[in-house]
This record gives structure tokens, C-alpha cells and sequence, in this order.
């Protein structure tokens, strides 16, 4: 039989009691609240890039060490610091992490960030960083530490010695505006976040983002969560705000910052409502460093309860706030949100399974290490062998077992499903077949009745 999931609007007065029971969570957080981390440690790789970076000299905290190669990449044990350098001028240290940008070397200020993208731009080798970035010796050789990387930009480009570095190794053309530098870096961004598949979820909850490499910004978003009227600020209404739901579309980069990027978005499927990247805060940001995809944002800090009971904590808040003058504004900190990498077994079925493998708006199956299910379908054609009018873009959310000796796959407890009749969850119970071919990078789903289905292992 088929699952309906419906969208039920809460009244008020129940949901803000609902919501002091769970104080300052929410749903789109708790979907997102990092319960599926795990301790990275020992020898790795990292990439230091605005485009790929080589020629930076690095020294790890562990005893690595040497001159990232043509493709950024450097060695380092995590738990290290890791220095980088450019001749004599220090570039920063920073935590060893898989991905390395000036937004890491930057540590938090703003103008070094901007110098950062200067110095790099403007001492490669043929003036295009837009395929790559070499750093020649001989403008390493010459570059000193007099440069201040935390000067004002404008101040930064006309440095000595950043001229005197450039002139002994011959770069052609000039020295990168500030404006050149940032547009060349946006232009990375959803690149730099889609190197990886990107997954949070616990037993009850599941987001899952995956953004395109090819420079398009195609992107594909699903959230299995329970409505929330709450806004990011723990503002709430009477209308729902975040519900579980489906979202691709094409993002790009507008501004960068010491907490990351700013992303704009045209959404051609949306039914996530304010979740997703379709409605993002002025003050939201998103970055990653390799190992988790991490968003950020500034939001009011959620005061302490000052009444015993929830009935009287209601009333309480309901009343105005008095600021005690009128230059008072209210207290803000910046709230994390952090992705993992999507899990991935090779041998096993755990990992992301989409009908298309090179195509971003597909139907896509993700099994998670802990026995949960979700699918994320923008087109609402998961497990139809021809388009039905009861199939939707949407998302399911399920339990699952799988035995990989016998490739039977057996699904139940649906929490979630905003697709219709597209997907899996009128097989709850039913015996299903999920054979993994032998290099375990596509698999084959059988049905009863139905027309089997290929999917392509798109998670490394």
C-alpha cells in the first residue's frame, strides 16, 4: 500500500510549545547536526588552490614537507599545522586540512584575504590563472617579508616587493585588481564545493547536497525533515518554513568572505520551501575544506528560559522586547552547519546510487552506514518504467536491510515520502533485489513486476 506523507500546518499555540520543548533547535539544523562525524587522523594529502596553486612552499607540524606540485597538492598528517610560504613571506599556518584556500590562510581578516587572491593571481607564471597557477622560483626567490598581507588592498597591489618578485621572473601582463582577483575566485567556488558528494542525517533525518564540477553550478539538494514554522533566527509563524522536500537548480558565487561564499540561485524544482540554497540569508555562507561542506550564519542568540513551565515561558515571550535604548541590537553569534562526505562501501550497498551517472537532475538513492534510506528525486521518475500522473519530485526517507550475499533489499518505516508513487515506498516490506555488479560501480534493482533498474555508484 501506498505511504502517503502529508504536510499538516500545526497551529500556533501547539507548535511554539513544541518548539520550547526542543529549545533552540532547528529541524533544518537538527538534519544537519554533524551526529554522523568521524575522526579523521593519519598521513593524507591536501590541495592548496584559488585555482590550483604550485610552488607554495609548506611545512607540517609532523615533519612534512616541501613545494605543492601542479595540481596544489601537499602532505600532511591530520592534527598538523601546516605553513605555507612563498620565498621569505609567511602566508599562514592553519590546521592540515584536504582542501586549503585563502579563506583557511586568511584566518578571519578580511583584507588579507583579498591580498591572498592578489599575490597568487598576480605571480603566476602567464598571467591566467584560469588554468592553474605556477608560481616561478625566481618570483619566490625574490620575494621577501616586508609585504604586509594585511594591508589595505588598494595599498597591497602597488607593494615593492610584490612588483620586484613579478619583474625576476618576467610575468607578463599586470599586477591582478582586487576585482579581477575576487571574480577569478567566485568562479571557483561551486567547483571547489562539488569535489565530493555531501551528507548529514541521523536515525530520523537526512540532507544531502550534490553540486556539479563542470563549471555549469548545477546543483541537487534533498531534505527529509519535519516542518518547522521557526526561521533561522527561532522567529516563528503560523506557515511552515522548512519542510522536507527537493530542490536543483544552477548556484553561483556573488561574494566571498572570511566565512566563505555567497551563493545565488535559479531554482528550476523547488519544494523544500526555505531550505536548500533557493532562499539563503544575507549574512549565509558556505565553504568547504576538503572534509566537510560547512554553512554558516549569523543568528540571534537564543536567550535562556526564565519561566518554569512551558506554558508560562509561552506567555513570557509573547511579550514585547524592551531594548534599553534605542542604539541596543540584539546579540548575535555565527551558527555551523557541517557536512560530512557521503558514506561509501565499495563492497557493500552503502553509498550514493543515481540513474544517471554524469547527470545532476536524476533520481538518486542514498544508503546510509546506519541503515537509512533516502531518495532524492528532481524529476520524479524514480522507479517508473514510464511517467505516471502520481509521481512527484520529492524525497523519501525509510529503514532499510540488505543482505549482500543474497542482494535482497528490504524496506520499512517510511518517516518520510513527498514523492507520490515515484520511488520505493509501495515495495515497504517487499522483498527487492539491489546486485551489485562485480567492480561495485553499478548495480541492478529489481522489482517484482517491474522493469529492473541500472544505478551508477556516484560516491568515492
Amino acid at each position: 500500500m501506498k505511504l502517503h506523507y502529508k504536510q499538516t500546518a500545526i497551529p500556533l499555540l501547539l507548535t511554539s510549545l513544541f518548539a520550547l520543548t526542543l529549545t533552540a533547535c532547528d529541524s533544518e539544523q537538527d538534519a544537519t547536526s554533524g551526529k554522523s562525524t568521524t575522526l579523521r587522523q593519519g598521513p593524507a594529502t591536501g590541495i592548496l588552490t584559488d585555482a590550483a596553486i604550485e610552488g607554495v612552499s609548506y611545512a607540517a607540524s609532523s615533519g612534512a614537507s616541501g613545494i605543492t606540485d601542479a595540481a596544489g597538492l601537499f602532505k600532511f598528517n591530520y592534527g598538523d599545522r601546516v605553513e605555507f610560504r612563498i620565498g621569505q613571506l609567511n602566508l599562514g599556518e592553519v590546521p592540515g586540512a584536504a582542501l586549503i584556500t585563502p579563506i583557511e590562510l586568511a584566518s578571519g581578516h578580511a583584507n588579507k584575504l583579498q591580498n591572498l587572491l592578489i599575490l597568487f593571481q598576480s605571480l603566476d607564471a602567464d598571467n591566467d590563472p584560469g588554468n592553474g597557477i605556477t608560481i616561478p622560483p625566481a618570483a619566490a626567490a625574490a620575494l621577501d617579508a616586508s609585504i604586509d598581507l594585511k594591508t589595505a588592498p588598494e595599498d597591497f597591489v602597488n607593494a615593492p616587493a610584490l612588483l620586484a618578485a613579478r619583474e625576476a621572473a618576467d610575468i607578463p601582463g599586470d599586477i591582478r585588481t582586487a576585482e579581477q582577483a575576487n571574480a577569478h575566485f567566485l568562479s571557483q567556488a561551486v567547483n571547489l564545493l562539488g569535489n565530493h558528494l555531501w551528507a548529514n542525517y541521523d536515525d530520523s533525518s537526512a540532507s544531502f547536497f550534490r553540486m556539479s564540477t563542470d563549471g555549469s553550478g548545477e546543483y541537487l539538494h534533498g531534505i527529509a525533515t519535519a516542518d518547522d514554522v521557526c526561521d533561522a533566527n527561532r522567529s516563528c509563524g503560523s506557515k511552515v518554513v522548512f519542510t522536507a522536500g527537493v530542490e536543483y537548480g544552477v548556484a553561483e558565487a556573488t561574494e566571498v568572505d572570511e566565512r566563505g561564499f555567497k551563493l545565488a540561485s535559479t531554482t528550476e524544482v523547488d519544494t523544500n520551501l526555505q531550505s536548500g540554497l533557493s532562499h539563503p540569508r544575507p549574512t549565509w555562507r558556505i565553504h568547504t575544506d576538503g572534509d566537510e561542506l560547512i554553512m554558516s550564519d549569523i543568528v540571534v542568540v537564543q536567550r535562556e528560559r526564565e519561566q518554569a513551565s512551558l506554558f508560562g515561558e509561552l506567555f513570557h515571550i509573547s511579550k514585547p522586547i524592551e531594548l534599553s535604548s534605542d542604539d541596543e541590537v540584539a546579540e548575535t553569534e555565527v551558527q555551523e552547519t557541517r557536512y560530512m562526505k557521503m558514506d561509501n562501501n565499495p563492497s557493500d550497498i552503502v553509498g550514493a546510487w543515481a540513474e544517471s551517472r554524469d547527470t545532476i537532475k536524476t533520481p538518486t538513492l542514498l544508503f546510509f552506514a546506519n541503515n537509512r534510506y533516502m531518495l532524492v528525486d528532481p524529476v520524479g521518475t524514480a522507479g517508473q518504467s514510464a511517467p505516471s500522473a502520481c509521481a512527484k519530485p520529492g524525497v523519501e526517507f525509510a529503514t532499510y536491510a540488505y543482505d549482500t550475499a543474497s542482494s535482497a533489499l528490504k524496506l520499512s518505516t517510511f518517516i518520510y515520502n513527498t514523492s507520490g508513487c515515484a520511488g520505493l515506498s509501495e515495495h515497504t516490506g517487499q522483498a527487492l533485489t539491489f546486485k551489485i555488479d562485480t567492480d561495485g560501480q553499478s548495480a541492478t534493482l529489481g522489482r517484482e513486476g517491474r522493469t529492473p533498474i541500472t544505478l551508477y555508484r556516484i560516491s568515492i
